[in-house]
């Protein structure tokens, strides 16, 4: 395994489980001091647990709310101790069903879960970063560049990310902190079937497309630890955004100059 990540400190947000998990083994795999942060602290132990069984070495843990930051001042002095070279925010949550099935309490959340905590824990590690002449990378979705049927408030706060991401490129870019957008499709996990069951329920959904990845697109799953080396090696190269698969940046771009066959086509990636 590669050490090109020796000496760098890197900082997770919604590191205790999913890909946010596996980018840490990652990290911790090719050298790097690893931090991860989460609102959960049994969650946060067993992933410390995970990462030294699979990794061999230990990371730092927090439970936080990066939402709702108590004390400031006392955080970021925390932070200071391993200040970050590389902040991965891969924090969120998936949602499922049309936006007008959405409450807006739901809606205002899910853009709470997936927009605001990036924004959040970014500004509190700025800093740090701007010394480091660091990387901030935003974990985004196929959801945030390809909007679709079946999962409306995801799709919606998804593409507010991405656009914040681009954003902050602009505004980063004279502090010399890298900024990285990264678009995966649906990523295998152990409990894809059973996810979204209450939610299915409580919506009335129809439960066989809903809780198919994607919403219900005919893709083939990421594998995630293939995945984190891949963005790993994109942090390296300080690419700008990651689109994977790659072949859905050949529909975004469509979209954007022909939305009606981008349509035509995206539907027939859809059961």
């Amino acid at each position: 395994m590669r050490r090109d990540f020796e000496n760098k400190n890197v900082l997770i947000s919604g590191g205790s489980s999913g890909l946010g998990l596996q980018l840490a083994i990652a990290s911790v795999m090719r050298g790097a001091h690893v931090t991860i942060l989460g609102r959960s602290l049994v969650k946060l132990e067993h992933a410390q647990i995970a990462i030294a069984s699979s990794a061999g070495r230990q990371v730092r843990i927090h439970a936080i709310d990066v939402l709702s930051i108590d004390e400031p001042q006392t955080f970021e002095k925390w932070i200071e101790e391993q200040p970050p070279h590389i902040l991965i925010n891969a924090i969120g949550r998936s949602d499922r069903g049309p936006s007008m099935s959405l409450t807006q309490l739901e809606y205002e959340q899910l853009f709470r879960d997936n927009v605001l905590a990036a924004w959040n824990i970014t500004r509190h590690c700025l800093p740090s970063l701007r010394r480091n002449r660091g990387s901030v990378v935003n974990i985004g979705s196929l959801a945030g560049i390809l909007s679709t049927p079946n999962m409306g408030g995801y799709c919606t706060t998804k593409f507010a990310l991405t656009a914040l991401t681009r954003q902050w490129r602009h505004e980063f870019l004279e502090q010399s902190i890298h900024v990285m957008l990264v678009c995966p499709g649906p990523i295998r996990r152990d409990d894809s079937s059973q996810r979204y069951g209450e939610l299915i329920s409580n919506r009335g959904l129809d439960a066989e497309r809903a809780n198919k990845p994607g919403g219900g697109a005919k893709v083939k799953l990421l594998d995630p630890e293939r995945l984190s080396h891949t963005i790993l090696d994109g942090i390296l190269a300080r690419k700008c955004e990651m689109v994977l698969p790659a072949k859905a940046r050949y529909l975004a771009a469509i979209t954007a100059i022909w939305p009606s066959l981008a349509d035509r086509i995206l539907r027939s990636y859809l059961d």
